[in-house]
């Protein structure tokens, strides 16, 4: 009725369209007076204020342009989803968040209606209608483009339905790495500690996430943290999104939160420790039942101890426990079988009341035949096991936007093939209806807000006038491109994954972590691509054949890769301007990912001219493929320098050597700032020392949890 007396009075005004709109927001008091929505609509007055310079009001029934909102209140927050009436298990409820808008002209007015269930609903439709249809764009926390316009762009009437293809997606940031935001959430007295959080908070919301989860560490001081913790989760209540928390049952890799640290009175100490994280009001505990990754233990007595924290749970909060499920493959017991095993943390499922995280790795896709990670020839294990448990439990799907560790940002490569691989993860998931999406953040540097970005737009599906949109890896970089850099853009991409992902030139492009280079088989475990043959074996002992197949098989398509890669790049710079701050970051990833395929085969042809040697004076002459990597990391040391200039948080945090609350004691981008993997791999090739220890920058007692 309220809408209809002020469509109404509309349709009376005395009112015209000037050259310069002017725009209302028609709230009911209810949202105004719930912060969900009252948050979200005093931020989406502001930038539309500054996107027209104009007058954007509530309630004014003389503006030009009348954006109405529905009620909403907690029974309509209460109904259930298609996930959850679909759940025969215990299911953590949150509210439909679908949206719809409409739009008509109405004489000299625009009129837009905005159709949702809830007040989640109604504050991602209101950004959403900011960057789906009004060219917003909320790509980096702490970016934002702000389109300009005199009069409303949108001239055309339009239906536009928005469908959550996930009822619980959002973003998990590993701060068992020392990322953007690992010391803010852990220290709540660091300056401005809250409102970064904040910060990357409401980039959340604005993207239409409705989930945040972090890793806590047990360098925390205990006493004061747990009031910051309640700080960060109001805050996240506020704007309508679940919270959760990261930490172990026992686990003593990476500095993780324990919920017990000693064999005496573990129920105690579980008891004690859920009580005091209880006063933070969680959503969700994301649990590690294991002591390591690569350590399963005894399963009997993690169930029991499991069973124990889902009661205490039920029984003091509305907390649900969830876990994961590593990607490293347990073997059953007496078989030879490569791909048989058991699932490490579910083997007796009994209980449904916990969810299940299935977790996969870097920039391979769950259900394609071919990726060498973890020990494993590919991940379809991880998608039989979601399919399999999606039928028993809340199961939510866990993959990587970035893996960190000597694979991407820390040597640093921008490596495209994340975005077709979690958009064809995406497509697999909502085919399913797989009802959560977490994705595993490991900083954003570089380039790659732009793929976490791209996931938390593909969590939706826009159907614009009856039409479905299009969905496309490098849809969401086309948008912030230039056309000439957008298309060496799609090449690139594609140029990436035929070379680096589908012919495996990946292996060759990694820096060696510890595993690669200890020595010991049984620890020799292969997290990532690497290549069959060591570099230490290249060196010395590899036979002319295997030299020759080198040469013949990898070489000649690392050059080939490298030149396409650094011509499409600086085709790409030609087109930018240095004002252009987004295409030059993304062409300096692109540029310095085309350089470390030329330094690794300058590398690879000094060691293989050093093993074919058969005189001083053949091995004097191999030197200039020593001093060729040497240019070559030159070139590419003075693009790290020049991009930390750009750096969004301070570099000395994110870049450097420095205390922390991590097993690191530097930033996590601190090994990309002098190109350490670079050096120390042409001091290996130099020495003939290929030690894991030797130029090492990982405390591996620390890291491991053999040392505090």
């Amino acid at each position: 009725m309220k809408n209809a007396l002020l469509l109404a009075s509309l349709l009376w005004a005395n009112s015209t369209l000037f050259a310069q709109c002017s725009i209302s927001i028609n709230a009911p008091k209810s949202l105004l007076d719930t912060s969900i929505t009252a948050i979200t609509i005093t931020d989406v007055r502001s930038l539309l204020q500054e996107a027209c310079a104009c007058e954007v009001a509530l309630n004014n029934p003389s503006a030009s342009v009348q954006i109405f909102l529905p009620e909403a209140n907690q029974a309509s927050a209460s109904l259930p989803t298609t996930f959850s009436a679909a759940a025969q298990f215990p299911y953590q409820h949150y509210p439909r968040h679908d949206y719809a808008w409409k739009q008509e002209k109405w004489g000299d007015k625009f009129l837009l209606s905005l159709s949702a269930d809830s007040w989640q609903g109604i504050s991602f439709g209101l950004y959403g209608l900011l960057q789906e249809k009004l060219r917003f764009k909320f790509y980096h926390p702490r970016n934002t483009f702000v389109p300009q316009f005199k009069q409303w762009p949108l001239t055309e009437n339009f239906t536009w339905e928005s469908k959550a293809l996930f009822d619980k997606n959002g973003f998990h940031l590993h701060t068992q790495h020392p990322l953007e935001l690992t010391e803010q959430l852990h220290d709540g007295t660091l300056p401005n500690a809250l409102n970064d959080v904040k910060e990357y908070i409401n980039w959340l919301t604005r993207n239409g996430q409705n989930y945040f989860e972090f890793c806590l560490l047990n360098s925390i001081d205990k006493r004061v943290w747990i009031d910051h913790a309640k700080n960060i989760t109001d805050y996240v209540h506020h704007r309508g999104l679940l919270a959760g928390v990261d930490l172990s049952l026992h686990m003593i890799q990476q500095k993780t939160f324990q919920l017990y640290t000693s064999p005496i009175n573990k129920k105690k100490q579980i008891a004690a420790n859920l009580a005091w994280l209880n006063k933070a009001n969680w959503d969700m505990i994301n649990m590690e039942f294991s002591t390591a990754e690569f350590i399963s233990g005894n399963r009997k007595k993690k169930e029991q101890q499991r069973q124990f924290v889902i009661q205490w749970l039920k029984d003091n909060s509305h907390t649900k426990l969830m876990g994961r499920q590593h990607v490293v493959q347990h073997k059953a017991k007496n078989t030879k079988a490569k791909n048989e095993f058991v699932w490490d943390s579910t083997s007796l499922a009994l209980d449904k009341e916990r969810g299940v995280m299935a977790h996969t790795v870097m920039f391979y896709d769950m259900s394609k035949p071919h990726a060498p990670v973890y020990e494993n020839e590919n991940q379809q294990h991880m998608y039989r096991f979601l399919l399999a448990e999606h039928q028993k439990r809340e199961t939510w799907y866990y993959p990587e936007s970035a893996y960190w560790i000597t694979f991407d940002v820390s040597v640093p490569m921008l490596l495209l093939p994340y975005l077709k691989a979690r958009l064809t993860d995406i497509d697999s998931c909502a085919a399913h209806h797989i009802p959560g999406h977490l994705t595993f953040s490991s900083g954003w540097e570089w380039g790659y807000w732009l793929i976490d970005w791209s996931i938390a737009r593909w969590s939706w599906q826009h159907t614009f006038n009856g039409e479905k949109q299009q969905r496309f890896p490098d849809m969401y970089a086309q948008e912030l491109l230039p056309a000439k850099e957008h298309k060496s853009f799609i090449n690139m991409l594609n140029l990436q994954q035929e070379y680096l992902k589908d012919s495996s030139l990946m292996q060759w492009m990694t820096a060696m972590t510890i595993t690669d280079e200890i020595g010991i088989k049984a620890l020799a475990n292969e997290y990532h691509p690497r290549p069959k043959l060591s570099y230490k074996y290249i060196r010395n002992k590899a036979t002319a054949n295997e030299l020759s197949e080198i040469q013949n098989k990898y070489l000649l398509r690392l050059d080939s890769f490298s030149h396409k890669a650094l011509k499409l790049s600086r085709a790409m710079r030609i087109n930018a301007s240095d004002k252009d701050v987004v295409s030059n970051e993304l062409i300096d990833g692109l540029e310095i990912t085309a350089y470390r395929g030329f330094h690794r085969a300058a590398i690879l042809r000094y060691l293989i001219a050093l093993n074919s040697a058969k005189s001083k004076k053949q091995k004097a002459a191999a030197q200039h493929h020593l001093a060729d990597a040497g240019s070559i990391r030159q070139r590419a040391q003075e693009i790290v320098t020049a991009r930390e200039a750009q750096y969004r948080y301070p570099t000395d945090r994110i870049a450097r050597k420095r205390w922390d609350h991590t097993a690191y004691h530097f930033g996590y981008l601190y090994p990309a700032s002098q190109l350490h993997f670079w050096n120390r791999e042409e001091q290996q090739a130099k020495r003939n020392r290929y030690s894991a220890f030797f130029m090492n920058i990982w405390n591996v007692g620390r890291i491991v949890g053999l040392i505090k």
